[in-house]
């Protein structure tokens, strides 16, 4: 074999290993990042849960105030069953629309995220939503009201659900649904563990370390929802598209993470992150000055 078809066999097979690894990269960042998805709201459902029913049993609650939470919580996991239904007939739809429906779809779930992002990176999320629905079920047990442990509980839930609707369209535009599906699996596997572990020791989440990890695992995911997002709108023509390190940034292996070779994107995204930091220096100045 002389050195010319050497060194093309060569390039061949360098282009195969890219497409391979890019391929196995997107399906590993697919999983984890569903998997964080469901992990986290999952863990925050079962704390705010958790802390209610500590109350309640505290409280000496009958059974029907108790089957009343239980029952917004069955209510709760049927719309976010029926808000996923509603988000497929949405996307059988044209071509065209779609594109524009995915990438609106991802930069929604960017600007949730970038609330989510907040109270992780400030460590007050959990505990604020916590403390307002122990007032809630104070409020219910007064009146011993199982219609308002009813709706308490349809509203712990399916806020987390419909977030989790929300995200996993976004993330299905861009991983795939192998991907998705083995995480959302490993994910529901994870937070039963973790609060079955939690309710037999007694102990309580180390929440710092938990918002910590999936503050940045969200981050992350947040800055691929952006890039693609505005990407699903320039390939529907509602966008312009200015070539810009095209060369750096159109790489297969870079595309699942939303970093595409475009002024538009990159622009987006540095400007996501801006806002981010904006964010954070404003509320730790707000802090100290409290602190003071």
């Amino acid at each position: 074999m002389n050195g010319s078809r050497v060194f093309h066999v060569a390039l061949a097979w360098a282009g195969l290993s890219g497409a391979a690894l890019a391929q196995t990269a997107g399906w590993t960042w697919g999983m984890t990042s569903a998997a964080t998805i469901v992990l986290r709201e999952g863990l925050e459902a079962a704390l705010v849960l958790g802390a209610v029913l500590v109350y309640l049993r505290a409280a000496g609650a009958g059974a029907r105030l108790l089957r009343g939470l239980w029952g917004g919580v069955a209510a709760a996991l049927l719309a976010s069953a029926a808000a996923w239904w509603a988000s497929s007939l949405l996307l059988g739809m044209s071509e065209a629309g779609r594109e524009v429906l995915e990438g609106v779809t991802a930069l929604l779930a960017a600007g949730v995220l970038f609330f989510v992002i907040n109270w992780l990176f400030h460590q007050a999320y959990v505990v604020d939503w916590t403390e307002r629905m122990r007032t809630r079920a104070r409020a219910a047990v007064a009146r011993g009201s199982a219609l308002g442990l009813a709706v308490l509980g349809f509203l712990v839930v399916f806020r987390e659900g419909f977030e989790t609707v929300l995200f996993f369209r976004a993330l299905l535009a861009q991983v795939p649904a192998s991907a998705a599906g083995a995480g959302f699996l490993a994910g529901v596997g994870v937070t039963a563990l973790v609060v079955a572990a939690l309710a037999r020791s007694g102990r309580r989440l180390p929440l710092r370390r938990a918002f910590q990890v999936s503050g940045w695992l969200l981050l992350l995911l947040a800055i691929s929802f952006v890039g693609n997002g505005v990407h699903e709108l320039q390939e529907a023509g509602w966008l312009p598209e200015t070539a810009w390190w095209a060369g750096v940034f159109d790489r297969a292996l870079l595309s699942w993470a939303g970093l595409r070779g475009t002024l538009e994107t990159l622009g987006s995204q540095a400007a996501y992150l801006l806002l981010l930091a904006v964010s954070f220096a404003l509320a730790r100045r707000r802090a100290r000055r409290l602190e003071a």
